[in-house]
C-alpha cells in the first residue's frame, strides 16, 4: 500500500541501509588507496607509524598522532611543522576527488597549558591546530566547501585513556564522513540541541503567547 506508513518506513530504512553499504564499500576502497599512498610515497612512508586509518561509524577516520621525538606542531603553538605540512597536503591531494564531506578535529593531551581556563588553553590550542590543518588540506587540493565541521576538543577525548599525558593524545583527526554522519552533523547545526542550564534543570516549553505558565498574567485594569 503506497499510503501505509509502516511500508513507507520499511522502504525508507531499506534504501538507507543500501546507501550505507555503498558508502562503506567506497570508504574501504579509499582506505586501501590511502594505505597504498602512505606505503609508496617517500614523504609519507617515513611517518606511517604516526598515521592511523580506521573505518568508524561516522566514516573513514585518518588520525595523525604526535610522537615525542617528532611533534606535528611547535610546542604550545598551532605552527605546523614542515613534515606535517607535507603529510596534510599529500592527504589533501588524495582526498581531492572524493565526494564525501569532511570533519576535522584537533586534540591535545592533558598537560595544562598557559593560563588555563581563564586564558588561552588546550581548547583554543586544539581548535587553532585543527584550523591550521584545514588550511594545509585545502592547499593540498581539498575544496573548502567539503569541510563541514572543524572543532577543537582539547584533552576531552584521549586516544590513550590509561595515560592522558601520552603524546599520541595530541593528534589531528580527519573523518571522511558517510552519508548518515553528514546528515546528522548538518541537521544538528540547523537544529541545535536545547541549552540545558548549569543546574541541570530543563526549561519548560513556552506556549504560543510566549509567556511561561508559571508567570501569572497581568491583572485586567480596573474600570
Amino acid at each position: 500500500e503506497p499510503n501505509d506508513p509502516i511500508a513507507r518506513k520499511a522502504a525508507s530504512d531499506a534504501a538507507r541501509a543500501e546507501l550505507a553499504k555503498q558508502d562503506n564499500r567506497k570508504l574501504a576502497l579509499l582506505q586501501d588507496k590511502i594505505s597504498s599512498l602512505i606505503a609508496n610515497n617517500p614523504k609519507l612512508a617515513e611517518f606511517k607509524a604516526q598515521i592511523r586509518l580506521e573505518i568508524t561509524p561516522d566514516g573513514l577516520q585518518i588520525q595523525i598522532v604526535d610522537d615525542q621525538s617528532r611533534p606535528m606542531f611547535d610546542v604550545g603553538s598551532a605552527l605546523v611543522k614542515v613534515y606535517m605540512r607535507d603529510i596534510l597536503r599529500e592527504i589533501g591531494s588524495a582526498l581531492n576527488g572524493v565526494e564525501n564531506k569532511i570533519s576535522l578535529d584537533g586534540h591535545t593531551d592533558a598537560s595544562p597549558y598557559g593560563s588555563g581556563e581563564r586564558g588561552y588553553s588546550n581548547w583554543e590550542l586544539s581548535a587553532d591546530r585543527a584550523n591550521a590543518s584545514r588550511r594545509e588540506l585545502i592547499a593540498g587540493g581539498i575544496a573548502e566547501n567539503k569541510m563541514i565541521r572543524v572543532i577543537g576538543q582539547g584533552p576531552a577525548v584521549a586516544l590513550d585513556k590509561s595515560d592522558v599525558y601520552n603524546p599520541i593524545n595530541r593528534r589531528i583527526s580527519i573523518t571522511v564522513l558517510n552519508g548518515e554522519a553528514e546528515r546528522r552533523i548538518l541537521e544538528d547545526s540547523v537544529n541545535p540541541a536545547l541549552d540545558i542550564p548549569a543546574d541541570g534543570s530543563v526549561p519548560a516549553a513556552l506556549p504560543a503567547d510566549g509567556v511561561p505558565a508559571s508567570v501569572p498574567a497581568p491583572a485586567a485594569p480596573v474600570a
